[in-house]
């Protein structure tokens, strides 16, 4: 199945981001899968914090996720901008993830495979696409939010900034003049 998404905006300074998701939500909890009571929870967790990066770094990102074990036919679809990937029924997560590093390396400028599964780095190497480990590209995600969260509190008190900033020229002076007791009429 060759990649149908859209060419990106900025052509060659264009850059993709392909998670293999299951080996990054092993990594976000540490455990065994068998140990998770709800993978749903996490690969929407983990499709969220993607997004959010997507919004920030303006990259395509792609998370793939495996269905290999299932009757289910092949999945793609967009969340929060995200394209999410689940395979065919007898196709892993690495051989998409091998195949899209192909298919997109002439379409984007920068294709970044994140896994932490060595086999994987290396055929994601050899395709010319660039490769992160799953915590860096945890670390690259916290970084992000950390980042989102201070512009947004920074834009807050910029918002709020100073009442007087806030209210009619009027009202500052009433309310200066009753600050400096000049307003006559108010009681103490």
């Amino acid at each position: 199945m060759k990649w149908s998404g859209s060419a990106p905006k900025g052509g060659q300074h264009a850059r993709c981001l392909i998670v293999d998701g299951y080996n990054v939500i092993g990594r976000m909890k540490r455990t065994a899968f068998r140990d998770i009571d709800d993978m749903e929870a996490l690969r929407e967790a983990l499709v969220d914090q993607l997004a959010e990066y997507r919004a920030y770094t303006g990259e395509t990102v792609i998370v793939v996720f495996d269905a290999y074990r299932t009757e289910e036919a092949a999945v793609t679809e967009e969340r929060q901008g995200v394209q999410v990937v689940y395979t065919y029924r007898n196709e892993t997560a690495d051989e998409r993830i091998e195949r899209l590093a192909y298919e997109l390396r002439d379409v984007y400028g920068q294709v970044t495979v994140a896994t932490s599964d060595a086999l994987e780095q290396q055929v994601a190497f050899g395709s010319g696409a660039l490769r992160i480990s799953a915590d860096e590209l945890l670390r690259r995600l916290r970084a992000v939010k950390t980042e989102v969260r201070r512009r947004v509190a920074e834009a807050d008190g910029r918002r709020l900034g100073q009442v007087e900033d806030r209210i009619e020229p009027d009202v500052a002076e009433l309310l200066e003049r009753w600050r400096r007791n000049e307003g006559g009429d108010h009681e103490s």
